[in-house]
């Protein structure tokens, strides 16, 4: 059990291992399963400790980074994935509808970590089950928050929604240009190797590739609201 929690790292996961595929099949189906199903809590007397039992997730996968990163780190360092993370649990845990959609539209990321992990430990250690875990928990986040508590963004709120992360993106980008650290939104260095191709042509074709990339994802994660509320309509 000690080993379990060391930062001892041992057998990293295999990138679409059959470890790594069941690991993002079983995370998808929880996704699916909690947007079938969640609607009956609403309204209901376990709703509130069902709310809570998530935000409890988010707080067993996520304390460990949360000590490094916010206590000891910057507000202005966080990847996209942790403005999601807590943005999300702020509003499900306060029912702060304005905030939740404002960063409903970044939750891409929990899929794409799944997909493209960076994490160097595997399923063996702490470590891994946290970074996996908090992903999850910032999908079961923004479906609880439409599907349960009613929260529905808006192509307002998506344009809002761009707006803020243009502003926090300048932000963050002028901090890694003028005190170094690292470049938690991938502004300058590419995430995954494909994209090298675009910063070997120049750094701001990476950068305008990367920012409608980011566009579009934040796009797609709007159609699963526009659709559901077209069928509610007709």
């Amino acid at each position: 059990m000690q080993a379990f929690f060391s930062d001892e790292m041992t057998q990293p996961l295999e990138w679409f291992g059959l470890a790594h595929i069941l690991l993002t099949l079983g995370f998808i189906v929880t996704v699916i399963a909690l947007w079938i199903f969640a609607p009956k809590l609403r309204g209901s007397k376990v709703e509130l400790w069902a709310r809570f039992f998530l935000i409890g997730l988010v707080i067993l996968f996520e304390w460990r980074v949360f000590e490094s990163r916010m206590l000891t780190g910057s507000l202005f360092r966080m990847p996209l994935c942790a403005v999601s993370l807590y943005g999300l649990t702020f509003a499900i845990a306060f029912r702060k509808e304005w905030a939740y959609k404002i960063v409903y539209f970044y939750a891409f990321g929990s899929l794409l970590s799944f997909v493209f992990f960076d994490t160097p430990w595997g399923l063996d250690r702490w470590n891994g089950w946290t970074f996996f875990g908090a992903h999850a928990t910032i999908a079961w986040l923004a479906v609880y928050g439409y599907r349960v508590l009613g929260y529905t963004p808006t192509k307002k709120d998506l344009g809002h929604s761009m707006i803020f992360l243009a502003i926090y993106a300048f932000i963050a980008g002028y901090a890694y240009l003028r005190f170094g650290g690292a470049d938690e939104l991938f502004l300058f260095n590419p995430p995954v190797d494909f994209l090298m191709f675009f910063k070997d042509i120049h750094p701001v074709v990476y950068l305008l590739v990367f920012s409608l990339m980011a566009a579009f994802l934040m796009f797609v994660m709007y159609l699963p609201i526009y659709f559901s509320e077209k069928r509610k309509a007709q």
